[in-house]
């Protein structure tokens, strides 16, 4: 049995997720080092779960060494795990908590998850601050979906933003687990470069990401390097840049209307 881990955020837990799913398939049996073990629930008969460690472990699967390539970042996990060949980023999920499912779903109208604005990457340093966008672009959005979807706020911790027009708020208050279960029956995500794009391209929902403008131009590396052509997996991922002009950003948000099926 080999081990394996990615790295530490709930993210790369997705990211990992989907290559454990790629590996067992083929009938390999692993040891999975993470943080988020609720992540891997569907394939814990096919693997042994262990707290994280960076070290010893077998198999890397992080994107950290190849930020540089022309590659995308998924691409770069996979590649860094050693697997030739197309690895779908795919999350097998059942629902948990179906009394959440029922709660968000009863109102009849598409789920959209937003996400809270928060210190980016998790950090309090200060270190790569300029990666959070300017959430006025995204209240925008919230303003133009009220009253056709239900728009539910998730995260944990403070937040940097408060958005209006919420009309559930789950920030600090689900587990991992009911994290998933809300983004499995949402229609769509909102947000920034963050767990949301993973969690979103895994669980196939289309995502309208709204990308600062300061990171793109960062004096930082690899903050610099955080670039909508390196992560973005999936087509249905649109995003803006937040000094877009008020005609793009109406023109992203009709095309996520239409990635959503919601009416104009």
């Amino acid at each position: 049995m080999r081990s394996i881990r990615g790295g530490m955020g709930i993210g790369d837990a997705i990211y990992l997720a989907a290559v454990v799913r790629h590996m067992v398939a083929s009938g390999e049996r692993l040891e999975v080092c993470t943080a988020w073990p609720e992540v891997f629930a569907a394939y814990a008969a096919r693997i042994e779960l262990s707290p994280f460690r960076r070290s010893p472990i077998d198999i890397l699967a992080h994107y950290s060494r190849r930020r540089n390539w022309r590659t995308r970042q998924f691409e770069d996990v996979c590649i860094q795990a050693g697997i030739k060949g197309p690895v779908d980023l795919r999350l097998d999920w059942e629902i948990t908590d179906p009394g959440l499912a029922r709660r968000l779903l009863e109102p009849g109208l598409p789920v959209v998850l937003v996400q809270m604005p928060r210190a980016p990457m998790g950090r309090t340093d200060g270190i790569g601050h300029e990666l959070l966008p300017d959430c006025r672009r995204l209240q925008e959005v919230i303003s133009a979906l009220r009253g056709r979807a239900l728009i539910v706020q998730v995260g944990a911790g403070r937040p940097l933003f408060h958005f209006s027009g919420i009309d559930v708020d789950l920030r600090d208050q689900t587990t991992v687990s009911q994290l998933i279960d809300a983004a499995s029956v949402a229609s769509g995500m909102l947000g920034y470069v963050s767990f949301i794009v993973p969690l979103a391209e895994a669980l196939l929902k289309p995502a309208l990401l709204v990308w600062s403008r300061r990171g793109l131009r960062s004096s930082t590396g690899f903050v610099r390097q955080i670039t909508p052509a390196k992560i973005l997996e999936r087509a249905s991922s649109l995003h803006v840049v937040d000094n877009c002009s008020t005609d793009e950003l109406s023109a992203a948000t009709e095309r996520f209307l239409d990635a959503i099926r919601l009416p104009r």
